[in-house]
């Protein structure tokens, strides 16, 4: 049986041991890009996601709903004829 003071330790060397498993930046990722770079673009897309929405976005929605119905319509008497 080990000593009451090795109980103690082994925790400290747990995380140590674990510690010493981190992966480097230049190790490989998914997608052919290292983990440096998966990280990086991670970090910037919470970035764009975190920016405020565009003025522009809610026109373009509009208008975009406004051209389906006219095309919408126009099929709809082509194939009515």
């Amino acid at each position: 049986m080990l000593p009451m003071r090795w109980h103690r330790l082994i925790p400290i060397i747990a995380a140590l041991l674990l510690a010493a498993c981190d992966r480097a930046d230049s190790d490989p990722a998914a997608g052919g890009l290292t983990v440096g770079e998966t990280e990086t673009l991670e970090a910037a897309a919470e970035r764009l996601d975190a920016r405020a929405e565009s003025p522009g976005k809610t026109d373009s929605h509009q208008l975009e709903g406004e051209v389906r119905a006219r095309l919408d319509a126009k099929l709809r008497e082509k194939t009515s004829n």
